[in-house]
């Protein structure tokens, strides 16, 4: 097959969302098929946002996958798109021809309206478009409105969160020839608005990644030694659940003093309810915190196996890839009682859910974990075999690859 996936970002830019595109389009590659992306010269997500040119290679191969980088400004008709909305009236005039939401999906960075002349004069058997939430993904509905194309959405919708509900997702859902979700959660939320074919994909991880692992190095270079350690792997935002997180463990404290919590991930610009909840902290309260920003990948594993609990109550999650890292290293987790995460975690089987908005019932699910060392090394084992047996990106390719080739034969070109 020949496979065309447009994402916003993509490696070497970092993230969920690239991170899986990567993993699909080389697996896709491994199998025999030509796969190019197609995305934005953005070098990461700061900088997503204004549209500031990453300065990467324009075209390049990257494991056998073909990767194209357009100016993430538009080029010319990006400039003609702004120089409109500056003249006067401008802006208000497409708001009433388009609609708010299609405008801000019009005008929003990273602005790739050259997709759009691209696929017109492409030939390729599937175009997926991944990340809906930026506007390239209503460029491919654009272009497929000039040429017809099996399309596969792949939204990576984060049910909670108001931008899903655009009412322009409705149209585009309902143009596509399938749509790929994490999860049976979102398979519903699609359905609900458009009457198209959904797959059930999920989302993988590489077990060899984990191999090589040393929590007691972990543990001795921050001076945990054989304290209880409460783990948060991700980035540092309210919307991930840290603030409620350092507030659960006030209770926590309560109940032992010696529990420890390990924060490791980025900082993000939108941390001042993270950075203000710390902040009410005492001394010897922040004493019990270690908090790391950026880390080498190659530490990852180690850092989740010095965790005796992995904790993400975040209301962010479309699936959650870091309850699987966690359970490849063999320990429990606790995510939020969101519709999402609800299909993820098996309550009381491999995990435990929380209330994210109530840090007492955090703190709650926290203590019942670290009191009990039997339940936690049960969770724990379930949550790896399960992740072994459904959610390797072998697994998921096997899953995406079928649908591509179902979709093949009912579009033969």
């Amino acid at each position: 097959m020949r496979i065309l996936h447009v994402s916003p970002m993509y490696y070497p830019a970092l993230g969920g969302a690239e991170l899986h595109l990567k993993e699909l389009s080389e697996g896709l590659v491994s199998r025999g098929h030509e796969v190019t992306v197609v995305t934005a010269n953005v070098s990461d997500h700061a900088n997503l946002w204004p549209g500031k040119h990453g300065n990467l290679v324009e075209r390049e191969v990257i494991n056998g996958v073909k990767v194209i980088r357009f100016s993430p400004n538009g080029g010319v008709l990006g400039s003609a798109v702004q120089g409109w909305q500056r003249i006067r009236g401008g802006y208000r005039s497409s708001i009433l021809l388009f609609g708010k939401d299609r405008m801000e999906l019009i005008t929003g960075n990273p602005m790739l309206v050259q997709l759009i002349p691209y696929l017109i004069r492409t030939r390729v058997d599937i175009v997926a478009s991944m990340n809906w939430y930026w506007p390239p993904a209503y460029q491919v509905h654009l272009a497929r409105k000039v040429k017809r194309f099996t399309l596969v959405g792949i939204p990576l919708f984060h049910t909670a969160r108001p931008w899903c509900n655009r009412a322009i997702y409705n149209r585009m859902l309902a143009k596509c020839d399938a749509v790929v979700v994490n999860t049976s959660y979102e398979a519903d939320f699609v359905q609900e608005r458009a009457a198209t074919r959904v797959e059930v994909a999920g989302v993988g991880i590489d077990p060899k990644s984990f191999d090589r692992r040393n929590g007691g190095e972990v543990r001795a270079r921050y001076r945990l030694g054989s304290l209880p350690v409460v783990g948060f792997v991700g980035r540092q935002d309210a919307k991930k659940g840290v603030a409620k997180l350092v507030e659960a463990m006030k209770t926590v404290w309560k109940w032992n003093h010696e529990v420890r919590l390990f924060l490791a991930g980025s900082r993000s610009h939108h941390q001042d309810e993270v950075e203000a909840t710390l902040k009410r902290l005492t001394e010897v309260e922040l004493q019990r915190i270690v908090r790391i920003d950026e880390f080498a990948e190659k530490d990852k594993g180690s850092i989740y196996d010095a965790f005796d609990v992995f904790v993400l109550p975040s209301t962010e999650e479309s699936f959650g890839i870091a309850y699987l890292e966690a359970w490849l290293c063999n320990k429990p987790v606790i995510g939020a009682r969101i519709g999402s995460t609800q299909c993820v975690i098996d309550e009381g089987i491999d995990g435990l859910l929380a209330d994210p908005n109530d840090p007492e019932d955090i703190g709650r699910a926290v203590i019942e974990l670290l009191a009990d060392k039997k339940k936690r090394e049960r969770m724990g084992e379930s949550g790896y075999a399960k992740t072994i047996a459904h959610f390797t990106w072998d697994k998921v390719t096997d899953r995406i690859e079928k649908l591509y080739l179902e979709l093949c034969q009912l579009n033969p070109k």
